[in-house]
Protein backbone atom coordinates (compact mmCIF):
# COMPACT_ATOMS: atom_id res chain seq x y z
CA UNK A 1 0.00 0.00 0.00
CA UNK A 2 1.33 3.53 -1.18
CA UNK A 3 2.56 5.16 2.10
CA UNK A 4 -0.22 8.04 2.08
CA UNK A 5 -2.74 5.77 1.86
CA UNK A 6 -1.50 3.71 4.85
CA UNK A 7 -1.12 7.31 6.88
CA UNK A 8 -4.67 7.92 5.82
CA UNK A 9 -5.78 4.61 6.82
CA UNK A 10 -4.10 4.47 10.53
CA UNK A 11 -4.86 8.30 10.83
CA UNK A 12 -5.20 9.57 14.27
CA UNK A 13 -6.22 13.25 14.44
CA UNK A 14 -9.16 14.24 16.58
CA UNK A 15 -11.51 13.08 18.98
CA UNK A 16 -13.64 16.23 17.97
CA UNK A 17 -15.89 17.16 15.30
CA UNK A 18 -17.73 19.85 14.16
CA UNK A 19 -21.55 19.38 13.12
CA UNK A 20 -22.85 22.28 10.82
CA UNK A 21 -26.14 23.20 9.14
CA UNK A 22 -27.92 22.54 12.01
CA UNK A 23 -31.72 23.82 12.08
CA UNK A 24 -32.37 26.60 14.25
CA UNK A 25 -35.77 25.14 15.69
CA UNK A 26 -34.33 22.07 16.34
CA UNK A 27 -33.91 21.61 20.16
CA UNK A 28 -30.92 20.75 21.70
CA UNK A 29 -31.88 16.90 22.98
CA UNK A 30 -32.86 16.40 19.74
CA UNK A 31 -28.81 17.29 18.10
CA UNK A 32 -27.09 15.29 20.71
CA UNK A 33 -29.70 12.27 20.41
CA UNK A 34 -28.22 12.50 16.90
CA UNK A 35 -24.54 12.23 17.71
CA UNK A 36 -25.10 9.76 20.18
CA UNK A 37 -26.20 7.33 17.47
CA UNK A 38 -22.28 6.92 17.07
CA UNK A 39 -21.55 6.67 20.20
CA UNK A 40 -21.11 8.19 23.76
CA UNK A 41 -20.58 11.72 23.97
CA UNK A 42 -17.99 13.20 26.17
CA UNK A 43 -18.55 16.73 25.61
CA UNK A 44 -21.47 18.51 23.46
CA UNK A 45 -21.45 22.34 23.05
CA UNK A 46 -24.11 23.96 20.25
CA UNK A 47 -23.18 27.47 19.70
CA UNK A 48 -25.20 30.43 20.59
CA UNK A 49 -24.42 34.34 20.19
CA UNK A 50 -23.73 35.53 23.91
CA UNK A 51 -25.47 38.50 24.03
CA UNK A 52 -28.89 37.46 22.18
CA UNK A 53 -28.87 33.55 22.75
CA UNK A 54 -29.72 33.26 18.92
CA UNK A 55 -28.52 29.44 17.80
CA UNK A 56 -25.37 30.04 15.45
CA UNK A 57 -26.37 26.60 13.37
CA UNK A 58 -23.30 24.45 14.43
CA UNK A 59 -21.97 22.35 17.20
CA UNK A 60 -18.72 20.93 18.73
CA UNK A 61 -18.60 17.53 19.83
CA UNK A 62 -15.99 15.63 21.95
CA UNK A 63 -16.19 11.38 21.72
CA UNK A 64 -14.25 9.16 23.08
CA UNK A 65 -11.37 8.35 20.86
CA UNK A 66 -10.15 9.19 17.33
CA UNK A 67 -11.87 6.25 15.55
CA UNK A 68 -15.81 7.17 17.17
CA UNK A 69 -15.08 11.00 15.79
CA UNK A 70 -14.56 9.37 12.29
CA UNK A 71 -16.90 7.27 12.35
CA UNK A 72 -19.36 10.27 13.34
CA UNK A 73 -17.39 11.95 9.89
CA UNK A 74 -18.32 9.06 8.07
CA UNK A 75 -22.10 7.92 9.51
CA UNK A 76 -23.50 11.81 10.96
CA UNK A 77 -22.73 13.13 7.55
CA UNK A 78 -25.59 13.40 5.69
CA UNK A 79 -28.45 12.57 8.62
CA UNK A 80 -31.15 14.64 7.91
CA UNK A 81 -32.43 16.16 11.58
CA UNK A 82 -35.50 18.73 10.64
CA UNK A 83 -35.38 18.56 7.47
CA UNK A 84 -31.69 19.83 6.95
CA UNK A 85 -28.70 17.61 6.42
CA UNK A 86 -26.13 17.47 8.68
CA UNK A 87 -22.63 18.51 7.82
CA UNK A 88 -19.87 16.93 9.54
CA UNK A 89 -16.16 17.61 10.03
CA UNK A 90 -13.50 16.81 11.86
CA UNK A 91 -11.96 20.16 14.50
CA UNK A 92 -9.56 20.04 16.72
CA UNK A 93 -7.21 18.15 14.79
CA UNK A 94 -3.15 17.17 15.43
CA UNK A 95 -1.06 20.06 13.98
CA UNK A 96 -3.93 22.46 12.98
CA UNK A 97 -3.71 24.68 16.43
CA UNK A 98 -2.16 27.90 15.95
CA UNK A 99 -2.00 27.34 12.16
CA UNK A 100 -3.78 29.93 10.27
CA UNK A 101 -4.47 29.93 6.58
CA UNK A 102 -5.87 31.96 4.00
CA UNK A 103 -8.42 31.05 1.68
CA UNK A 104 -5.67 31.08 -0.94
CA UNK A 105 -3.38 29.18 0.77
CA UNK A 106 -2.42 25.32 0.25
CA UNK A 107 -4.30 23.09 2.49
CA UNK A 108 -1.60 21.23 3.05
CA UNK A 109 -0.73 17.13 3.19
CA UNK A 110 -1.89 16.96 6.92
CA UNK A 111 -5.23 18.27 6.15
CA UNK A 112 -5.57 16.36 2.98
CA UNK A 113 -4.53 13.00 4.92
CA UNK A 114 -7.11 13.48 7.74
CA UNK A 115 -9.81 13.80 4.70
CA UNK A 116 -8.74 10.39 2.57
CA UNK A 117 -9.05 9.09 6.56
CA UNK A 118 -12.81 10.00 5.97
CA UNK A 119 -12.54 8.31 2.93
CA UNK A 120 -13.85 4.39 2.82
CA UNK A 121 -11.70 2.62 0.58
CA UNK A 122 -10.19 -1.10 0.10
CA UNK A 123 -8.48 -2.77 -2.36
CA UNK A 124 -4.29 -1.38 -3.92
CA UNK A 125 -6.11 0.01 -6.95
CA UNK A 126 -8.44 2.19 -5.43
CA UNK A 127 -5.26 2.82 -2.34
CA UNK A 128 -3.68 4.30 -5.19
CA UNK A 129 -6.21 6.50 -6.27
CA UNK A 130 -6.61 8.00 -2.43
CA UNK A 131 -3.08 8.56 -2.39
CA UNK A 132 -2.74 10.09 -5.39
CA UNK A 133 -6.11 12.48 -4.94
CA UNK A 134 -4.45 12.99 -1.75
CA UNK A 135 -1.03 14.55 -3.19
CA UNK A 136 -3.04 16.90 -5.35
CA UNK A 137 -5.32 18.38 -2.98
CA UNK A 138 -2.54 19.32 -0.76
CA UNK A 139 -1.74 21.67 -2.90
CA UNK A 140 -5.07 23.48 -3.82
CA UNK A 141 -6.66 26.37 -1.65
CA UNK A 142 -9.75 26.31 -0.17
CA UNK A 143 -11.09 28.76 -2.67
CA UNK A 144 -9.68 26.26 -5.40
CA UNK A 145 -11.58 23.44 -3.39
CA UNK A 146 -14.88 25.30 -3.31
CA UNK A 147 -14.61 25.76 -7.02
CA UNK A 148 -14.39 21.66 -8.01
CA UNK A 149 -17.08 20.92 -5.70
CA UNK A 150 -19.60 23.68 -7.62
CA UNK A 151 -17.95 22.83 -11.12
CA UNK A 152 -19.27 18.44 -10.56
CA UNK A 153 -21.44 18.89 -7.87
CA UNK A 154 -24.33 16.93 -9.19
CA UNK A 155 -22.67 15.38 -11.92
CA UNK A 156 -23.28 11.87 -11.67
CA UNK A 157 -22.35 11.00 -15.01
CA UNK A 158 -18.95 12.13 -15.13
CA UNK A 159 -18.78 10.64 -11.87
CA UNK A 160 -19.76 7.45 -13.25
CA UNK A 161 -17.08 7.75 -15.87
CA UNK A 162 -14.30 9.65 -15.02
CA UNK A 163 -12.36 6.92 -12.48
CA UNK A 164 -11.35 8.72 -9.29
CA UNK A 165 -13.36 11.35 -9.55
CA UNK A 166 -16.19 10.66 -6.86
CA UNK A 167 -13.03 9.90 -4.36
CA UNK A 168 -11.82 13.17 -5.25
CA UNK A 169 -15.04 15.05 -4.63
CA UNK A 170 -15.78 13.61 -1.32
CA UNK A 171 -12.70 14.62 -0.35
CA UNK A 172 -13.26 18.32 -1.69
CA UNK A 173 -16.15 18.55 0.74
CA UNK A 174 -14.29 16.68 3.54
CA UNK A 175 -11.67 19.20 3.24
CA UNK A 176 -14.32 22.25 3.26
CA UNK A 177 -16.37 20.89 6.08
CA UNK A 178 -12.55 20.99 8.41
CA UNK A 179 -12.43 24.55 6.75
CA UNK A 180 -16.27 25.19 8.24
CA UNK A 181 -15.06 23.71 11.89
CA UNK A 182 -11.53 25.77 11.40
CA UNK A 183 -13.78 28.91 10.90
CA UNK A 184 -16.36 28.33 13.52
CA UNK A 185 -13.41 27.97 16.05
CA UNK A 186 -11.48 31.00 15.54
CA UNK A 187 -14.80 32.65 15.68
CA UNK A 188 -15.17 30.77 18.86
CA UNK A 189 -11.84 31.97 20.11
CA UNK A 190 -12.13 35.66 19.06
CA UNK A 191 -15.34 36.05 20.95
CA UNK A 192 -13.85 34.29 24.02
CA UNK A 193 -10.50 36.93 23.63
CA UNK A 194 -13.08 39.59 23.17
CA UNK A 195 -15.08 38.82 26.26
CA UNK A 196 -12.03 38.43 28.40
CA UNK A 197 -10.60 41.87 27.35
CA UNK A 198 -13.89 43.91 28.24
CA UNK A 199 -14.04 41.77 31.64
CA UNK A 200 -10.76 43.32 31.75
CA UNK A 201 -11.54 46.66 30.52
CA UNK A 202 -14.39 47.03 33.00
CA UNK A 203 -12.36 45.72 36.31
CA UNK A 204 -9.82 48.39 35.19
CA UNK A 205 -12.37 50.95 35.42
CA UNK A 206 -13.47 49.96 38.85
CA UNK A 207 -10.68 49.57 40.25
CA UNK A 208 -9.80 53.54 38.76
CA UNK A 209 -13.00 54.32 40.27
CA UNK A 210 -12.54 53.28 43.77
CA UNK A 211 -8.69 54.89 43.58
CA UNK A 212 -10.23 57.88 42.50
CA UNK A 213 -13.00 57.57 45.79
CA UNK A 214 -10.51 57.29 48.33
CA UNK A 215 -8.70 60.60 47.34
CA UNK A 216 -9.36 64.24 48.99
CA UNK A 217 -11.39 66.55 47.20
CA UNK A 218 -9.94 69.55 46.01
CA UNK A 219 -10.97 72.52 47.43
CA UNK A 220 -11.01 75.40 44.67
CA UNK A 221 -8.72 78.67 45.21
CA UNK A 222 -9.99 81.51 47.36
CA UNK A 223 -12.95 79.17 49.22
CA UNK A 224 -11.97 79.35 53.00
CA UNK A 225 -12.76 75.83 54.77
CA UNK A 226 -15.01 75.99 57.63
Amino acid sequence: MDSLAAAAANCRCSRVVYVGNIAFHAAEKEVLDACELIGPVLSFRLAADAATGKRKGYAFVEYADDATAQSACRNLHGHLLRGRELRVGLAGRTGASGRRRGDHDPVGMDDAIHAASLVDFSGQRHAAVVASVTRYLAGLSRHQLREAAATFEGNKVLKEHVPGLDTAMEMVQRLLDMAAADAAAEEAKRKRRASASATADDHRAKMRKLEDGGKATAVPAGVACV
